[in-house]
Parts: structure tokens; sequence; C-alpha cells
């Protein structure tokens, strides 16, 4: 416990952490004042703004958690931050696992801020309920949606975290993140960008509570487990002198 509030401290601290929460919330009060306009279903009230938040989030900021990944965790091998860490007797197993809660933490946090942000714009633009609900069990269906997106989008810092832990230099890292994302922008392969994309049809048809809504996001699992799996794989045998 106390290495992960230590790196919880390291995050507090942390600009690139700070320059990301101030473009996610750009880009919240920009969509909020921009969706406000709309006539999609989904976006004719303030009760939509988590369902649209992804939309934003979803193309432009999956990548920037990679800033986040490559200060936090390669960036503090190249400092030998690290090396300073490990050599005081702490074990590799206990950091790693502090590291990465810590990271998946902000991730999670900066998600949600981006909601909440989103949300306030959408209700003070457009009001803050519909006289009946757009969904049934509407609740319900926030809670599923935003469950699966932040798995996706954790899925996706685990490979960013993997990435970390093979270069272990914060340019390369991100240059690498960066370059996997945008492939996958422009479909050269389908990942959880794409999957988030593509469940935004199921928020149209209101089937965010079907079995086939669930299975569109069974890849952002593997990814997840397998991507962090190799990395903590990495951080037990490698070299951090």
């Amino acid at each position: 416990m106390r290495l992960f509030v230590n790196e919880l401290c390291k995050i507090k601290a942390s600009k690139s952490v700070k320059g990301v929460a101030v473009i996610f919330i750009f880009f919240a009060i920009l969509a909020g004042t921009v969706w406000g306009k709309s006539d999609m279903p989904a976006a004719l009230y303030g009760f939509g703004a988590p369902f649209m938040w992804i939309v934003a989030n979803g193309a432009s900021g999956f990548f920037l958690y990679a800033l986040i990944v490559a200060s936090l965790f390669a960036g503090e091998f190249e400092l030998g931050v690290i090396h300073n860490i490990l050599g005081c007797g702490v074990k590799r197993s206990s950091y790693f696992i502090a590291k990465v809660m810590a990271v998946f933490s902000v991730t999670v946090l900066l998600y949600l801020g981006g909601i909440c942000a989103l949300l306030l714009f959408k209700c003070l633009l457009v009001g803050f309920g519909p006289s009946a609900l757009i969904f049934a069990d509407y609740g319900f269906k926030v809670l599923v949606f935003n469950g699966w997106a932040v798995c996706s989008l954790l899925s996706y810092v685990a490979v960013y975290i993997l990435i970390a832990c093979l270069f272990r230099e914060a340019v390369p890292t991100f240059i690498a993140s960066l370059v996997i994302t945008l492939c996958e922008l422009f479909n050269l392969f389908r990942g959880p960008v794409r999957i988030t994309t593509d469940a935004i049809g199921f928020i149209e048809s209101d089937r965010i509570l079907s079995s086939d809504f669930g299975r569109l996001f069974t890849p952002c699992i593997f990814i997840l487990v397998i991507a962090l799996a190799a990395a903590y794989i990495l951080f037990l045998v490698q070299d951090v002198d």
C-alpha cells in the first residue's frame, strides 16, 4: 500500500497528467457545446453525455494516455528512478503492481473527469433530463457502457506499459504508442479504439444490454491480460541498470 501511495504522490506532481487532464476538460467543454445543438437521440438530453464522451475520447484521447505511461513508467527507467528504488530492497513484483495500479487509477479518474465535465456542460445547455427517459433501464446501461469503455481504455494503457518496458525511454515509448494507435485509426487493424467506435451503433439501436455488446469488447480483455502479463515478465527479468 505504501508503494501505491508513493506512486499516487508522483502522479499528483506529474506535469504530463496535469496536461492531459486540461486537454480532456477542453474536449469535454467543446463536445458539450457542439452536441448541445445535435439532433441525435442520445445527444438530445444531458443524460446522454456519458454515451457521447467515448466518441471524443476514443479517437483523440487514447494515445494521450501514452504521455502518462511514457512519463511515469518509461521515464523512470530512463532517469534511474526504478533502479534506485529496486536497489533499496523493494520487490520487483510489488513495485510493478503498485505502478500499474497507480497508472490505471489515474486513467479511470481522467476518463470519469471527462464524463463529469461533459455532462455538466451538456446539462447546462440542454437541460438536466428528459420528461421520459429515452432508454429503458437507462442508469444501468450507462454503467454497462462505461464499464466496457474503461476496459477498452485500460487494454490500450496495458499495451503502452508493455511498450514502456520494452523501450525504457520516454520519447521512443510515446512515439511507438502513437504509431500503434494511429495504425488502428487508419484501419490497419481492429483494436480497442475501433471497438469503442463500433459500440455507438449499439447505443443508437438500444442494444447495450445484449450479449452481442459484451462480446464486442471480449478482445479488449485478452489484450489487457496478455499485455500486462508480458510487461510483468519483462519487468521481472530485465536489467534495470
